[in-house]
C-alpha cells in the first residue's frame, strides 16, 4: 500500500545523515569509476536509481538540505541522473564538475559553492 509522506511521522535526522553517509562514498567511486572506465554507463544509472528507491523508501519530504555534504550528494545524483552517456564521456566541463564533487564526498576536495542540491 501506497503511504504518503505526510501520513507518516517524521524521519529521524540521524536516519536522514545515516543514509547521506552510507550512500554518498558509493555514489562518488561509481560516478569516478565511470569517468576512468572501470565501471560501466549502465551500472553507474543502475546505483543512481536503488539510491533513489532507497531514499524514498524512507519518505523523507523534499527540500533543502541539512548540510553542505548531503547537498553535494544529491548535486551528484540529480547531475548523474539528468546526464546521457555521450554527455557525461564527452564533456570535460561536466566531467570536472562531476569529478569535483564525487571528490568531495570522499573527503579529497573543498567544497564548491555550486554543488548545491535539493532533497527530490
Amino acid at each position: 500500500m501506497l503511504t504518503l509522506i505526510s501520513s507518516r511521522p517524521d524521519v529521524s535526522s540521524e536516519l536522514v545523515n545515516q543514509h547521506i553517509a552510507d550512500y554518498a562514498p558509493a555514489l562518488a567511486l561509481s560516478a569516478l569509476g565511470t569517468l576512468s572506465g572501470n565501471v560501466s554507463y549502465s551500472s553507474l544509472q543502475k546505483t543512481c536509481t536503488e539510491h533513489l528507491r532507497d531514499w524514498w523508501k524512507l519518505s523523507v519530504a523534499s527540500g533543502a538540505p541539512a548540510n553542505s555534504y548531503e547537498s553535494g550528494y544529491w548535486f551528484l545524483l540529480h547531475l548523474l541522473e539528468s546526464l546521457e552517456e555521450h554527455e557525461l564521456l564527452g564533456n570535460n566541463f561536466i566531467q570536472f564538475k562531476v569529478t569535483t564533487t564525487a571528490q568531495y564526498l570522499l573527503g579529497l576536495a573543498e567544497y564548491q559553492e555550486k554543488m548545491q542540491g535539493i532533497r527530490p
